[in-house]
C-alpha cells in the first residue's frame, strides 16, 4: 500500500433548481425538442461533472419526486441539504408563490451560515419587470441566456431548441465553473476566513475581456478581509438604475479601481457611453466632492486576446478622458497589481467621511408626521446633522440650505403627494431616497419606482440611533467603517 498520505477533494452538497412549470413547456407538436429547464439541468450535470464535479447533485423536483410523495416535504428535505440554489428567472418564475417560497425557505435555512444570498446562483431565462423580483435578487446581472438587439428585441439562446450554441455553451459554462471553486472543500483543516476589516473598495466593472481579472483581483481583496462593490462585477442595463447604484457604492467606497482595456464595455439601455468610462466620469465626479478619494487606472501593458501587441499604459487612459489629480495608472500583470494595491491599503487608513451638508428628512403628509419625526431624531448624531420638514411646515424646501440628501419616509402619504414632494426636492439636492413603510396604499408602495430616487422597503423605522446608523449605510450615505453613535 502507498504511504502517500491522502487529501481527497470533498465536492459535497447539492444544486437546487427552482423553476416555474411553464419554462418547462416543449413546443407544441414537437416531440423532438426539449423544455428549457429539463435542457439545462441534463447540460450543467455534464458540465460539471467535465469540471470534475461528480459527486455533487443537481436537484431537479421533476425528476427527484415520485408522484406518491408528499411535494411540500420532499422539497423542504431538499433544500435542507442544498449549498447552492438556483433560480431561473422569468416573468413566469416571478408569478409562482411556490417558486418565490423555495426561494424565501432557502435564505431562512442558510441564514445561520453567513450571507446565504452569496450561494444564489442566479438564472434568467428571461427579464421580468424589475419590480416584480423579489429584492435579494434586484440589481443582479446574473447568467443571462438571451440578448437585447440594438432596436430592444430580446433574442434568447434556447427557443424552441438551441438557436445560439456559442453563447449558450459559453454562460453555462460559467455558470458550472462558478459552482465548482465553491464546492470544492479539501480533507484538511479549515482556515478561518480573514475578519472584515470594515473598507470598501470599489472595482469598477470592466469589459468582457478583463472579466476574469476583475474577479481575480475581487478575490484577492475579499480575501485580505475589504469589501468589494458592485457586487459579481455586473451593473443593471438601464443607465439611470446603473448611475444611481454607482453613486451609492462611490459613497461606500474610499477608493475606487479601473480596468482599462480595448473596449469600454456594454452600453445601458438610454445611454451611448459605455459602462467602463461611464463608471471612470462617475468617479472623477465624486472625487471633486469628495476631498482625496483616490482612482487607480489599471491599464495592463498586455492582453490575454492581444498578446503580439504591447500597449502604452498613458497612452491607454487617454482614451477614457485626461488624467486627473488623485490618480494613479498602473500598468503590471493583475497579480501584481493585486499584491501593489493590498500594499498600498494597508500602509493608509481611510478617512472618516462626514457629510459636510446636513440631511433633510421630508414627510409628504400630515399623516406621516410620526415617522418623520422618528427617523430626524434617530439619525442626528454629533456628525450628521438632520433637519425635519413637516408636510405641513411653513418652512420651505428653499429655507433648507443644499441637503446632502433628503430622505423621505412613506407610510399613509398618497402617490401624488409623493411625487409632488420629490419634484420641489429634486432641483435642491442631488440624492432622493424613499423609505417605504407599512401603511397606505401596498400596491403603489410596491409599483413605486421614479427615475433618479432610490427606493427601499422597511418594516419600521429604526427603533435606535444605533440600528439608525446601520440604516444609513445601507443606502449609503456613510461608509461601513465610519463609528456609529452609542
Amino acid at each position: 500500500m502507498s504511504d502517500i498520505p491522502l487529501s481527497v477533494p470533498n465536492y459535497g452538497g447539492t444544486v437546487f433548481i427552482s423553476y416555474a412549470r411553464a419554462d418547462d413547456e416543449r413546443p407544441p407538436f414537437d416531440d423532438t425538442t426539449q423544455g428549457w429547464v429539463e435542457f439545462f439541468w441534463q447540460q450543467l450535470r455534464w458540465e460539471l461533472t467535465n469540471s470534475g464535479l461528480n459527486q455533487a447533485e443537481v436537484w431537479l423536483d421533476r425528476y427527484d419526486i415520485e408522484p406518491a410523495e408528499n411535494f411540500t416535504e420532499k422539497i423542504e428535505a431538499a433544500l435542507k441539504q442544498s449549498r447552492m440554489i438556483i433560480p431561473i428567472l422569468s416573468p413566469n418564475w416571478v408569478t409562482r408563490p411556490w417558486c418565490l417560497k423555495e426561494l424565501e425557505r432557502f435564505l431562512e435555512l442558510k441564514s445561520e451560515q453567513g450571507s446565504a444570498v452569496d450561494w444564489i446562483v442566479l438564472v434568467k431565462k428571461r427579464e421580468p419587470p424589475e419590480s416584480d423580483v423579489p429584492v435579494c435578487l434586484r440589481n443582479r446581472e446574473g447568467y443571462r441566456f438571451f440578448t437585447k438587439e440594438p432596436d430592444g428585441r430580446v433574442r434568447e439562446f434556447y427557443w424552441r431548441g438551441l438557436k445560439d450554441k456559442d453563447a449558450y455553451f459559453d454562460v453555462l459554462g460559467r455558470i458550472a465553473e462558478w459552482i465548482s471553486e465553491r464546492m470544492l472543500t479539501k480533507a484538511r483543516p479549515v482556515k478561518p476566513a480573514r475578519p472584515r476589516s470594515g473598507r470598501t473598495i470599489y472595482v469598477a466593472e470592466p469589459a468582457d475581456e478583463l472579466r476574469d481579472a476583475w474577479q481575480r483581483l475581487a478575490n484577492d481583496l475579499t480575501g485580505a478581509g475589504y469589501s468589494v462593490v458592485p457586487a459579481e462585477s455586473r451593473l443593471p442595463d438601464n443607465a439611470a438604475r446603473a448611475d444611481e447604484l454607482i453613486r451609492v457604492a462611490l459613497t461606500r467606497s474610499e477608493m475606487s479601481v479601473h480596468l482599462l482595456g480595448e473596449s469600454e464595455g456594454m452600453k445601458p439601455d438610454g445611454s451611448n457611453e459605455g459602462i467602463v468610462r461611464r463608471q471612470l466620469r462617475l468617479a472623477r465626479e465624486h472625487a471633486v466632492a469628495v476631498a482625496a478619494f483616490p482612482r487607480i487606472l489599471w491599464a495592463p501593458k498586455w492582453l490575454q486576446e492581444h498578446k503580439e501587441t504591447k500597449r502604452d499604459a498613458f497612452e491607454v487612459v487617454q482614451r477614457f478622458g485626461t488624467i486627473s489629480a488623485g490618480e494613479e495608472v498602473y500598468a503590471e500583470e493583475v497579480t501584481d497589481l493585486s499584491q501593489w494595491l493590498r500594499g498600498r491599503l494597508n500602509q493608509t487608513k481611510p478617512e472618516r467621511p462626514h457629510p459636510a451638508q446636513p440631511l433633510l428628512v421630508a414627510g409628504a403628509s400630515a399623516d406621516d408626521d410620526d415617522l418623520v419625526s422618528a427617523l430626524a431624531n434617530r439619525l442626528q448624531s454629533e456628525e450628521i446633522k438632520v433637519k425635519a420638514l413637516f408636510a405641513d411646515d411653513p418652512t420651505t424646501t428653499a429655507d433648507v440650505t443644499s441637503p446632502a440628501a433628503a430622505i423621505v419616509p412613506w407610510g399613509k402619504a398618497s402617490r401624488a403627494s409623493i411625487d409632488a414632494l420629490l419634484s420641489s426636492l429634486s432641483a435642491r439636492t442631488p440624492r432622493l431616497i424613499v423609505l417605504r413603510l407599512p401603511g397606505g396604499d401596498e400596491g403603489a408602495k410596491r409599483r413605486f419606482f421614479r427615475e433618479g430616487t432610490y427606493s427601499e422597503p422597511l418594516d419600521a423605522v429604526p427603533p435606535d440611533r444605533t440600528t439608525a446608523h446601520e440604516l444609513l449605510v445601507q443606502i449609503g450615505i456613510v461608509r461601513s467603517d465610519e463609528r456609529s453613535p452609542e
